[in-house]
């Protein structure tokens, strides 16, 4: 049962990274990185970490990190709750 679990959890994390590596050309900043860092099956609660900044501009990527996180929720379920690393 444990090994199902982990494939499971395996398969949520891929997903997730997934629709992390999709968002990033959305973002449309040049330096921008997204990474999930953990995911907790049992809470649902998955922690990312945003890093980079436009050279050219004020906007960082955290500025888009609810829309991220509700891009998450809507596409992974299993998903309750998205924090973003400090």
């Amino acid at each position: 049962m444990a090994q199902r679990a982990t494939k499971k959890n395996l398969a949520i994390e891929q997903r997730i990274s997934a629709i992390l590596a999709e968002v990033i050309p959305m973002l449309r900043i040049e330096h921008c990185t997204l990474e999930l860092v953990e995911f907790s099956p049992e809470s649902g609660r998955a922690i990312l970490r945003i890093e980079g900044g436009c050279p050219d501009c004020q906007v960082s990527p955290a500025t888009f990190s609810p829309a991220i996180q509700a891009h998450i929720r809507m596409r992974v379920p299993e998903v309750r709750e998205v924090s973003i690393a400090s």
